[in-house]
């Protein structure tokens, strides 16, 4: 057995001498390892107040929607809105279901 490293195992055993592209790489990954955890925490949170709005955002629509159903058409025209876009402004898709269906399709309905 001969007690001497070869140089290649010795390349094993010794440290690797900085180079800028080496250092350029290891700068990146430390950043994109940080923007990532930015990214997960930022995700929590945007998460966090989806829940708080689904849960207790149901008061403010509420009452946004009382306030724009006390007013008149011609208010609600004022600004710029119809009674059917109420339910898109508070973030609902409250639909007019028809009561009655047509006798047949393409029916004129008298008035």
């Amino acid at each position: 057995m001969d007690a001497r490293l070869t140089q290649a195992e010795a390349a094993y055993f010794t440290s690797v001498g900085a180079s800028p592209a080496r250092d350029r790489a290891v700068a990146q990954r430390l950043a994109a390892g940080k923007a990532y955890e930015a990214s997960l925490l930022h995700g929590a949170i945007r998460g966090l107040a989806r829940l708080g709005n689904a849960l207790f955002g149901w008061v403010e629509r509420a009452r946004v929607k009382a306030q724009l159903d006390s007013l008149t058409d011609r208010d609600l025209a004022d600004i710029g809105l119809t009674r059917n876009d109420i339910g898109r402004v508070i973030g609902t898709t409250d639909v007019a279901v028809p009561t009655r269906r047509p006798d047949r399709i393409g029916a004129q309905q008298s008035a």
